[in-house]
């Protein structure tokens, strides 16, 4: 816990390239109070994508541009296959992640993914480029938001 939230101490992960099919949006800081449309868009189609990987769900944070960014609810894929209209695909580069699991409402991810830049500015590690993900476990209860979450962030040691 840090930050007076419900968030553990970070777990170092390697990952390597991986690939993601979802529901892909330009934001900018006056577009974040439609995130959870698009969820609730993301969930309702119920897609079959091919390929997912049944463990979860993804948002991913990418693109940015500016003051500007993407947001995507997504699946991880093995491979890329046949995409819905209005789905896209994003690659994942391989990274080093410092991930964090929360046990909060996702109401409160906000905060959340505050508490884990500040946890970076005050540690041995930086912000690397690449994807920010949150993950939502097989736990996750989307209709509430409760089940907990994941926020996986790319991190290197401090110059």
């Amino acid at each position: 816990m840090f930050g007076g939230l419900k968030i553990s101490t970070p777990i170092f992960v390697q990952k390597p390239k991986r690939n993601f099919v979802g529901l892909d949006r330009p934001m900018t800081a006056d577009d974040v109070s439609t995130i959870p449309a698009q969820w609730a868009e993301f969930n309702a189609a119920d897609l079959a994508i091919e390929n997912a990987l049944s463990k979860g769900s993804y948002g991913i944070v990418h693109g940015y541009e500016g003051d500007a960014w993407r947001y995507a609810c997504a699946y991880e894929v093995s491979k890329i296959g046949a995409i819905e209209e209005g789905y896209t695909h994003i690659s994942a580069p391989a990274a080093n992640f410092a991930v964090f699991k929360s046990s909060e409402n996702v109401s409160q991810i906000g905060d959340v993914i505050s508490a884990v830049m500040d946890w970076i500015d005050t540690s041995d590690y930086q912000s690397a480029n690449g994807l920010m993900l949150e993950f939502y476990g097989p736990s996750y209860v989307p209709e509430t938001g409760d089940g907990g979450f994941e926020i996986w962030t790319p991190v290197k040691p401090a110059d």
